[in-house]
């Protein structure tokens, strides 16, 4: 599995704090925020907050998941991306991201992409 390079990952906090500025596309987990940049390529920033994925395994599992599909899909115009996540995961099962969030987080993220 290749490994998502570092010049397609948003990494400064003007970049990242520009990008959120413009309004989101949300869905029931997340948010994603896109600009187009002036650069040949797109990348990505996460922003997957403690306050709503208590458990380090859970924020990771949903970072791995975006970048993932992220470095899968083609996207025909250079963007910035940001993606947040909106609304506490794991309500019914104390704090732990269960499969069928997990599956539905992989879903939306997977329509987010497909579309543009």
């Amino acid at each position: 599995m290749p490994k998502l390079s570092k010049k397609n990952i948003l990494q400064q906090s003007e970049d990242i704090s520009r990008t959120l500025k413009n309004k989101g596309v949300n869905t029931k987990h997340l948010s994603f925020h896109k600009r187009i940049n002036g650069l040949d390529i797109s990348r990505i920033g996460l922003a997957i907050p403690k306050k709503n994925a208590k458990r380090a395994v859970d924020r990771n599992r949903i970072k791995r998941l975006i970048r993932e599909i992220f470095r899968n899909t083609p996207i025909n115009q250079p963007t910035d991306i940001v993606v947040k996540l909106q609304t506490p995961i794991g309500k019914k099962t104390r704090k732990k991201l269960r499969e069928s969030e997990r599956k539905q987080i992989r879903q939306e993220i997977i329509d987010h992409f497909q579309v543009r």
